[in-house]
């Protein structure tokens, strides 16, 4: 287990909504979020918006100009619907990706998010284990009453189900089912 640093952030001026994850997979954490290609994350958003151009690339697909173009294209889209993406752990000791072997954490500072994106409507987690650590964050770094409302007029959701193919509970159409219920798409 080593320490390991997240350089991952996409948060834009506009941003309505940021998605928190726990830190990078080692899959992600030289390329763009939820990269490793049995993650769910990118086939539930593009089933969700109809869009295939940000989902993975097949096996025989890959190289080094595709990925770059898969990234520019998950960028473009996360800028379209204002979704920002980031973790709430910016340094950590951790075994691989796995997010149970998580150790000494150093939070990113989430308040930070007040000012960088000020149109922010909604935070959502992207797992149970992302909010468990969000909340220790608010208790270890946000002791006073003014601090603990940084986001006033900004809705806390609850976790959306881990998109990691390790949260086989349930099927990728249940999780997309779900997530469109929480992201409000299904109103």
């Amino acid at each position: 287990m080593t320490q390991e640093e997240n350089k991952l952030k996409y948060i834009e001026k506009d941003t309505k909504i940021v998605i928190l994850g726990t830190f990078p997979s080692e899959a992600s954490r030289d390329t763009f979020f939820y990269h490793k290609s049995t993650n769910q994350f990118w086939t539930i958003l593009s089933k969700l918006y109809n869009c295939n151009d940000i989902c993975h690339l097949q096996k025989n697909e890959t190289s080094k100009d595709k990925e770059e173009q898969l990234i520019e294209n998950r960028k473009a889209f996360l800028k379209k619907h204002q979704i920002g993406l980031w973790d709430v752990i910016d340094k950590c000791d951790i075994d691989k990706s796995k997010d149970s072997s998580i150790k000494n954490p150093t939070y990113n500072d989430l308040a930070s998010l007040k000012t960088e994106c000020p149109k922010l409507e909604h935070i959502y987690f992207s797992s149970k284990k992302a909010f468990q650590f969000y909340q220790k964050y608010l208790r270890d770094n946000l002791k006073d009453y003014a601090s603990k409302i940084w986001l006033e007029n900004v809705v806390i959701k609850e976790a959306l189900p881990s998109p990691s193919s390790a949260n086989a509970r349930l099927t990728l159409e249940q999780k997309q089912k779900r997530w469109g219920e929480l992201l409000g798409l299904f109103n």
